[in-house]
């Protein structure tokens, strides 16, 4: 396996890269261009992604709404979202 090409849960075998949190592998699964899109970043894009993902998530809403963002920026080429992760 490709570790460019981790989506799942379980260990990352990039240590540069948080493992992906299950939610959001789910919705990558769904949406192949979004899928693509993360597989193409480098390790720190990927990090600031899942950091993105994972700040401040004092609910299920504000996770779920994260991870919509994050889908829908990837489909769209905007990393502007990970600023500041």
């Amino acid at each position: 396996m490709n570790d460019k090409n981790f989506i799942g849960m379980g260990h990352n075998p990039s240590p540069n890269v948080p493992d992906i949190p299950e939610g959001f592998a789910m919705a990558l699964l769904q949406e192949p261009d979004a899928k693509d899109r993360y597989e193409s970043l480098d390790d720190m894009q990927k990090a600031r992604v899942i950091c993105y993902i994972q700040s401040n998530t004092d609910s299920g809403c504000e996770a779920k709404e994260k991870i919509n963002v994050a889908i829908n920026s990837l489909k769209n080429n905007n990393l502007n979202f990970t600023n500041g992760f």
